[in-house]
């Protein structure tokens, strides 16, 4: 890597002189990486998605300013009168207006370039540690992201494949074979970066792969041109002093270093020293969802645990412990460590992120909330399986006043997945309970927390959603706390908080003649309902551990009874359940 470029060269050595097999190369290098992560990573805190100008004629900030911010070569353009005028004008009229200033502040100071260089430490950094972070200060606009190696690996995936693409072709122009290769050299800031070094090592072989004058490769081959050139052997064009007699002064001043927290480097430290706990692991990782905390600030705190499948329970180990929560768990979603895992929040804001990226963020002190800066009673209330629900047909949305709504994925996957948290305009009464992936042949069963549930076929909720049914007001408000998609005909176990549960078919569930209907009761039992999971092997989360059970063990009847699915202490409560199965 170097100079914008990535090359490749095979050579053959030992013969005599060097022998030249074959050539290639990509115009792919660690700039490119720098404009990747100031795109995904920086510009949501200038304005990107921002709304200008009158309310009934409202328009979105333009993309063109980001994308010249986000380029190195193009941001000083930003700063010509003409786009600042632009950037004023916009700036007048933004919902976010303080971040609009902040863009035009950093335009008018000269900083795009030391964004740059800040940008390019932090991905150095991500050589090294998990993670690493990007702060912006200068008059006017201070800025602190986090960026994990994980994430950073994710933004640059169609880079790496297509490296990997020109690597081997280059290979084969050579004759070769890749196990024919007997060393592999990195030179280059870039071929530090974890993901390459993987890939190499997968290729090659971890033993042929070294690292020979990564930062100095290029100056040691001037020293070599410098040879050629002194024996007569090369030549080039010469400069004296009296060419560069005209520039102007250079200027500069003291430099401002920020304190370093020495907290956040001690906990990387120690991060960076264990290799962190997720690091490396496949399958599936277990997400907890902490119930949010209530008071002046809101907020909820989210885990992340190995998580072990298997189609028999019996292959599941019996209990587990549960990582330290300041609050019970209310939701659980186990997903693939690097799937896409949409967070939805109090405010029907949808973060993108991943399990992996997650535990990440937690072991070096952080959490979601240092990320998108959630305000001060917003919380994450809800998490799906992205990659799973987004090659569904719709995604599928209930809330706690059991308000559903099925969203064609067609028109969200853009929106959710675009560089800046897409945000409801106009959402739905109450807070999210069930996000998951759906199609129109499917039904859900809603279930609030004193056990009284309804069924919807998907088919007959329309696009503007519906009240799926009436859970009361006032003192009398039963909120929905349980909700699943299944396919008709299918089994579903309905978990209490004794650790007591149903086992039933779907169908068996009531399906209301209209909207905003009152649920019949679906278990006699005086305990709170839960959760809902599609029946056989289960993991019942308590507020002191997670506990291995099997429902299909349960009698399957058309009645109101529940049974025993698992002993829990006393003063000990179920307050989340998930399916422990792979199929």
């Amino acid at each position: 890597f170097g100079g914008g470029t990535l090359d490749i060269t095979v050579m053959r050595l030992g013969e005599g002189r060097p022998r030249v097999l074959a050539t290639g190369g990509i115009p792919v290098a660690g700039d490119v990486f720098d404009q990747k992560l100031v795109r995904a990573k920086l510009p949501r805190h200038f304005g990107e998605g921002s709304l200008y100008g009158p309310r009934h004629k409202a328009l979105t900030v333009p993309q063109w300013i980001y994308d010249s911010f986000a380029d190195w070569q193009t941001i000083m353009q930003l700063q010509s009168a003409d786009n600042k005028k632009i950037l004023r004008e916009i700036a007048a009229t933004a919902q976010r207006r303080h971040q609009l200033e902040a863009l035009l502040a950093l335009v008018s100071s000269n900083y795009g370039l030391r964004m740059f260089d800040i940008v390019e430490n932090a991905k150095r950094e991500l050589s090294t540690k998990r993670g690493a972070e990007i702060d912006l200060e200068g008059p006017g606009f201070s800025v602190r992201e986090f960026v994990t190696r994980g994430e950073f690996e994710g933004l640059i995936r169609g880079e790496t494949r297509a490296i990997e693409h020109h690597l081997l072709e280059t290979v084969t122009q050579s004759g070769l074979r890749p196990e024919q290769i007997d060393t592999v050299i990195r030179t280059g800031g870039s071929a530090l970066i974890p993901a390459f070094h993987e890939m190499l090592g997968r290729h090659f072989g971890e033993a042929k792969v070294r690292s020979i004058d990564t930062f100095s490769s290029v100056t040691a081959g001037l020293g070599v041109i410098g040879h050629h050139v002194e024996r007569g052997e090369l030549e080039l064009p010469a400069h004296t002093p009296a060419d560069f007699a005209g520039l102007p002064p250079a200027t500069g001043g003291r430099l401002q270093v920020k304190p370093v927290n020495l907290e956040l480097l001690q906990r990387r430290i120690r991060l960076e020293e264990k290799g962190g706990e997720m690091a490396g692991k496949p399958g599936k990782l277990l997400v907890l969802l902490g119930r949010p905390s209530m008071g002046e600030q809101v907020r909820a705190e989210i885990a992340v645990v190995d998580y072990t499948t298997a189609e028999d329970v019996s292959a599941l180990p019996e209990e587990r412990a549960l990582p330290p929560l300041e609050s019970p768990v209310a939701a659980a979603l186990a997903v693939d460590a690097d799937a896409q895992l949409l967070l939805i929040t109090s405010r029907y804001r949808f973060l993108l992120t991943s399990a992996r990226q997650l535990a990440d963020l937690r072991e070096v002190g952080l959490d979601i909330e240092n990320i998108h800066r959630l305000a001060a009673r917003e919380a994450v209330v809800a998490m799906v399986d992205w990659s799973a629900a987004r090659e569904m047909e719709r995604l599928l949305l209930v809330t706690s006043t059991g308000y559903a709504r099925a969203y064609p994925i067609e028109a969200l996957r853009g929106a959710v997945e675009g560089p800046v948290p897409f945000q409801f305009d106009t959402p739905p009464p109450g807070v999210v309970v069930l996000g998951q992936g759906v199609s129109r042949g499917m039904e859900v069963v809603i279930v609030t927390a004193g056990g009284r549930g309804v069924r919807w076929p998907l088919a007959k909720i329309p696009l503007t959603g519906v009240q799926a049914l009436n859970p009361g007001r006032d003192e009398a408000f039963d909120r929905v706390d349980a909700a699943l998609a299944v396919a008709p005909g299918d089994e579903v176990v309905l978990a209490l908080d004794d650790g007591y549960a149903r086992r039933m078919r779907a169908g068996w569930v009531e399906e209301p003649t209209r909207a905003n209907a009152k649920a019949r009761a679906l278990v006699a039992r005086k305990s709170a309902a839960v959760g809902l999971a599609p029946a056989g092997p289960l993991a019942l989360i308590t507020d002191r551990r997670i506990v291995a059970a099997d429902a299909g063990t349960l009698p399957l009847e058309e009645s109101t009874k529940a049974f025993k699915l698992a002993k829990v202490a006393d003063g000990e409560s179920v307050t989340a359940v998930i399916r422990a199965s792979t199929g």
